[in-house]
């Protein structure tokens, strides 16, 4: 064989295979499939997020911990990358106002690194280590929580201090002439202030969410993905 003739043959065999892998009808159906909105999905968080520290726009990712199916069909894979930000904020306060935290998913990229845009919604974290799920209202706001521990040990500082405040009143109502319910009086009064401004010094929780808390969003709006059927 010459070689004009080789060269020939070996350009018609890499056109052929250029053309085939080109063609739609070789390649495969590529359809639309619809994930309806309500639709539910677990996802892990890949970022991490802290109320006293992320902001309003901070970027979210995560990866979906298990696949999502439309009549049997697989439209997204395990894994997946699903994009969003942080849409509301507040940081914890005193009078146990606890912080909240509100994340929308915006996109989830296909294992081809397409863009899908999405409308979905935290609904509720749920944090295994803790053994605590924060819910989320229907506006997708999930609250923080309050700390019992830190209110008791406020509220035990707060009724020590006011015990020794209302034994001197009581000491110096006694030494005034009070009568003895007076003085009691005095002492109970201090006791219950410390309490009360035990509690009211008491800060909420903040929300602290760590790589590998899982996430379960909701869909607020059907979402469009790409199937790609193999032809019989």
């Amino acid at each position: 064989m010459s070689n004009a003739i080789y060269r020939w043959n070996v350009a018609f065999i890499v056109m052929s295979s250029v053309l085939c892998t080109a063609n739609p009808a070789n390649a495969g159906n590529v359809r639309e499939v619809t994930i309806k909105a309500d639709t539910t999905a677990r996802l892990a968080l890949q970022s991490q997020v802290n109320s006293k520290l992320s902001e309003v726009g901070d970027f979210i990712t995560a990866s979906l911990a298990e696949p999502i199916y439309v009549d049997d069909e697989l439209v997204i894979p395990r894994g997946a990358e699903f994009q969003g930000r942080i849409v509301g904020l507040s940081r914890a306060k005193r009078i146990q106002r606890s912080s909240s935290i509100s994340i929308d998913f915006e996109r989830v990229i296909t294992s081809s690194g397409i863009a899908v845009p999405i409308s979905a919604q935290v609904t509720a974290i749920d944090d295994w280590d803790h053994e605590e799920s924060l819910k989320a209202n229907n506006k997708g706001k999930m609250k923080g929580g309050h700390s019992g521990g830190r209110t008791i040990d406020n509220m035990s500082r707060g009724t020590s201090l006011g015990s020794s405040a209302g034994f001197v009143g009581a000491l110096l109502g006694g030494a005034s002439g009070a009568s003895g319910r007076l003085v009691l009086g005095i002492g109970g009064a201090g006791i219950a202030a410390g309490m009360i401004g035990g509690i009211l010094l008491t800060k909420g929780s903040e929300i602290r969410i760590n790589q590998g808390t899982i996430l379960r969003i909701r869909f607020l709006k059907p979402a469009a993905f790409p199937v790609q059927s193999s032809t019989d």
